[in-house]
C-alpha cells in the first residue's frame, strides 16, 4: 500500500491561506491539519508558527501526476527529486516542492533549501516492487519528453 504525507512549515511572514492554496493546487482532496511547532527554522533561526500536514493514499497524487505531464517535467522531477530522495531500502522517497510555484499550480523542485521551507512530500511503499510501480505510474521513462508507456494508478497497488 502506498502512503503519502505532505507537510509545510508556516512562518510568521507567510499567509497561511496562500500555503494552503499551494498545497491544494498540487494534491487531490488532501485534508490538511494544523500542528504546533517549537523548532527553529533551518538557517534563519526563525521558528515556524505552525505546520500544515495531510496524509493519504496514492489517490492524493492524482493532481500532481497530471501537472507533471502538463508541464512536461517528468524527467526533471525524476532526476531532481526521486533519484536523490529514495531511501537506501527502496521503500520510501522524500522530496520538496517550491511553495511559490505550487501556488500557481506548477510542481517545481527547488535547487537548494529554501529559507521559508518547501512543501515536503514523503511517499512510503510496502515493497520495493510497489515503489518501482509507483515510479512507473508517476514518473515513467520517457522518449523525447513523452512517456514511453502510461500505466493506470491501479497498476501500482496490484497484488
Amino acid at each position: 500500500m502506498i502512503r503519502v504525507k505532505v507537510s509545510a512549515a508556516i512562518y510568521p511572514t507567510e499567509d497561511p491561506e496562500k500555503v494552503i492554496k499551494a498545497i491544494l493546487s498540487l494534491f487531490t482532496d488532501i485534508e490538511l491539519k494544523k500542528e504546533a511547532t517549537g523548532a527553529a527554522g533551518p538557517e534563519t533561526g526563525v521558528s515556524p508558527s505552525f505546520f500544515l500536514s495531510g496524509e493519504g493514499g496514492i489517490d492524493i497524487l492524482q493532481t500532481l501526476h497530471g501537472l507533471i505531464r502538463r508541464e512536461k517535467i517528468i524527467d526533471s522531477i525524476r532526476n531532481k527529486a526521486f533519484s536523490k530522495g529514495l531511501s537506501s531500502d527502496g521503500l520510501s522517497v522524500r522530496f520538496s516542492l517550491n511553495k511559490q510555484a505550487a501556488f500557481v499550480g506548477i510542481p517545481s523542485v527547488p535547487a537548494q533549501e529554501e529559507s521559508l521551507g518547501s512543501i515536503e512530500v514523503i511517499i512510503r511503499a510496502d515493497s520495493q516492487e510497489e515503489m518501482e510501480r509507483l515510479f512507473e505510474w508517476l514518473l515513467p521513462l520517457t522518449e523525447e519528453g513523452k512517456p514511453v508507456i502510461e500505466v493506470d494508478m491501479d497498476y501500482v497497488q496490484r497484488n
